[in-house]
């Protein structure tokens, strides 16, 4: 009886001790706004010079994670909550930030200049891709000695293609380039995400073991890309002609363009298994060139959910 006793006055000590080795979860909200900070910091330090801040807070992320990783001297509370995002399941990561993210950016672009540049960002963001990948796929095939085969390398190879134009689209503003070059970096940096991940797609089926006829490969990727422009079309046009009943109402229009991202984009991925990068990237532009006109009062300005953006 008495260790029956002893055993339930140990178990919420045992709790408490696993508690303090995983780290608590506000050590995490800490990380964040310490992270913020800096930003903030290297971007007002680094501002009227040609360092783009985004390579500043790269170099910091990597000191930091260099000290609490690499070296006896722990950051304490900071790197418990480095520990804690180092752990969290990536996947959960993707599809909080994602679809949001790729609306916000498609959905800001200038309709006029797409269709100026709309060949070129074809062009850098279909076979450019195509040849990236086989060209870094060939790359990592001789150069490194894991004995990779094709299918593996090529694999990464796509990974790879997908280039993120964040610090250069940046760096472009701020030295006062063309609105033309921006758009084409930026709109080709969004259709290769799409494109990427079809071929991602592809070879990963072929890694599992699955065989493609040249014939069976094209027919996967028009399927896999035409399915998910169709998907966005779709669901752009259902709920721009709901946004057309809804009359000044901005947290009913923001709400409404918010969640039909994530409905279109796990829609494609998970329930028909097409590019779900595509699709939302069809459904911001959709939105972009024909339902602006669909927002009423301040929901025009404020459904992109970013100041900077937002006129």
């Amino acid at each position: 009886m008495a260790s029956v006793k002893e055993e339930m006055v140990a178990v919420p000590y045992r709790i408490i001790l696993e508690e303090e080795k995983s780290g608590n979860p506000t050590d995490a909200v800490l990380f964040v706004g310490i992270s913020l900070v800096l930003g903030i910091a290297s971007r007002h330090l680094l501002r009227g010079t040609r360092v783009p801040y985004t390579v500043a807070l790269l170099i910091l992320g990597i000191a930091l994670g260099s000290i609490e990783y690499g070296t006896h001297h722990r950051l304490g509370k900071i790197g418990d909550g480095i520990r804690l995002w180092a752990n969290i399941d990536p996947n959960l990561l993707l599809a909080v930030f994602l679809p949001a993210l790729l609306f916000e950016s498609s959905f800001s672009m200038e309709v006029h200049q797409i269709k100026r540049c709309i060949v070129q960002m074809i062009l850098l963001a279909g076979p450019g891709v195509l040849i990236s990948t086989f060209c870094l796929g060939v790359a990592l095939k001789f150069t490194f000695p894991y004995d990779w085969s094709w299918k593996t390398s090529l694999l990464l190879g796509g990974l790879l293609s997908a280039t993120d134009p964040v610090a250069v689209v940046a760096m472009l503003k701020e030295l006062g380039a063309s609105k033309k070059l921006s758009t084409i970096i930026e709109g080709e940096s969004l259709m290769n995400d799409g494109t990427a991940i079809v071929v991602y797609q592809l070879f990963y089926r072929m890694v599992l073991g699955q065989s493609f006829s040249w014939a069976a490969i094209i027919k996967f990727l028009t399927q896999v890309s035409l399915g998910a422009v169709g998907i966005g079309l779709a669901f752009g046009i259902v709920s721009a002609l709901w946004l057309g009943f809804i009359f000044n109402d901005t947290v009913i229009e923001i709400t409404l363009t918010l969640a039909v991202s994530y409905i279109a984009y796990f829609t494609a991925q998970v329930g028909v298994d097409v590019s779900g990068v595509l699709t939302v990237m069809t459904l911001g532009m959709f939105y972009a060139a024909v339902a602006k006109t669909a927002f009423k009062g301040d929901g025009r300005r404020r459904v992109s959910w970013d100041n900077k953006k937002g006129e």
